[in-house]
């Protein structure tokens, strides 16, 4: 949803999901207005765009708390609205066979959502960046510094470009406990500087 910018007047709001869960976990607005969104989905039929980095749903395992149920396991979705909110100019699902965007280790998770954290942030060139939480020994790595999960869970970043058709580079980071990503910023030579728990 859209506000004014006194909070007096709803300027949009809209579904976006599938048949299953869905999550939203980050959002972040380019300097046109669009909005990217970053979250979780256990649905097989999210919308996705014609030229998606991935169509498919990843698959993973059953994952349920007091408040959701993914039935299917988890992947990570990305989508992008225009200005208005109502066209998606790109969405993707990212992930591999086992859970993504999901933060499940029992010593970090702490606090209220703590499964759910992660972020989405946009750079001058409108390519989006993320830092997460997976599961998976296959999420699909492009120039990664660590090509490999050391651990039951590492945090995995990656960059799509605008429309979300192309992944640009991911990296997992990990040790051999569980580690997650919370939050991610670029520095002046956009270089991402990633923060966690380990």
């Amino acid at each position: 949803s859209k506000l004014s910018s006194d909070g007096t007047n709803l300027l949009y709001s809209t579904y976006f999901g599938g048949s299953g869960n869905e999550n939203p976990h980050s959002i972040v607005c380019n300097q046109n207005g669009e909005l990217y969104v970053f979250g979780s989905t256990s649905s097989i039929d999210l919308p996705t765009s014609g030229n998606a980095y991935d169509n498919s749903f990843n698959s993973g395992t059953t994952f349920s708390n007091s408040v959701l149920n993914y039935v299917n396991g988890t992947d990570a979705y990305v989508v992008k609205f225009d200005a208005a909110g109502n066209t998606i100019l790109g969405s993707t699902y990212i992930g591999g066979s086992g859970n993504d965007a999901v933060n499940l280790s029992a010593s970090l998770r702490k606090n209220y959502a703590d499964e759910f954290r992660g972020e989405i942030i946009v750079d001058n060139n409108d390519e989006c960046w993320i830092t997460t939480t997976t599961l998976s020994t296959d999420f699909p790595i492009i120039g990664g510094a660590q090509t490999v999960n050391n651990g039951l869970q590492d945090a995995i970043s990656f960059k799509l470009n605008s429309d979300l058709s192309s992944l640009l580079w991911s990296s997992y980071y990990g040790g051999s406990s569980d580690d997650a990503g919370y939050s991610l910023q670029l520095n002046s030579l956009n270089e991402p500087i990633i923060s966690g728990g380990t």
